[in-house]
């Protein structure tokens, strides 16, 4: 499986009218890096098969972004194990990996591809488990992604990184 862990783009602070970190949208800003990025992995042929988003409110808005551009009039899919502070690796890569291939398939490509949507400090985690990396050697900017190449058992450092973009990548 071809995983593609994204960081949210940027949101709004919390204040004023936003009184909780749940419901704080993306800005203008997070909304163009987020379309950014799925351009970019379009123009270099990246083919993503579905998306999953954390539920908080940005994290499912640069989804639902990213799908704009990958496949219009798809919906991303509400994964609690993406949430802030909710992150058990095994569990999160076998929901992942159960994950049905919603988009256009290749004929040749036999390994489903997956975005995953989420947060810091989660996902550097997330990223360090799946290659077997030392603890706190992980960051992602806001709106930045990973591939990682997952083969074998489904285990602690199974997957092989093969690159790490920022928001400027796009």
């Amino acid at each position: 499986m071809w995983l593609y862990l994204i960081r949210h783009a940027e949101a709004e602070p919390l204040g004023g009218t936003l009184t909780r970190d749940f419901d704080r949208p993306l800005t203008a800003k997070g909304a163009e890096q987020s379309q950014a990025l799925a351009a970019a992995f379009a123009r270099r042929g990246v083919v993503i098969d579905t998306v999953a988003a954390s539920p908080l409110v940005r994290a499912h808005q640069t989804a639902a972004e990213l799908l704009s551009v990958w496949h219009p009039g798809t919906r991303p899919v509400t994964c609690d194990e993406l949430t802030i502070g909710s992150l058990r690796a095994a569990k999160l890569t076998a929901r992942l990996a159960d994950l049905p291939a919603a988009g256009p398939r290749l004929p040749a490509r036999g390994e489903k591809a997956v975005a995953a949507v989420g947060h810091m400090p989660d996902l550097g985690a997330y990223l360090e488990w799946l290659v077997g990396a030392a603890t706190g050697t992980v960051r992602f900017a806001k709106g930045g992604a990973a591939c990682v190449h997952l083969k074998g058992d489904l285990a602690r450092g199974c997957g092989v990184l093969e690159w790490l973009v920022t928001p400027e990548w796009c």
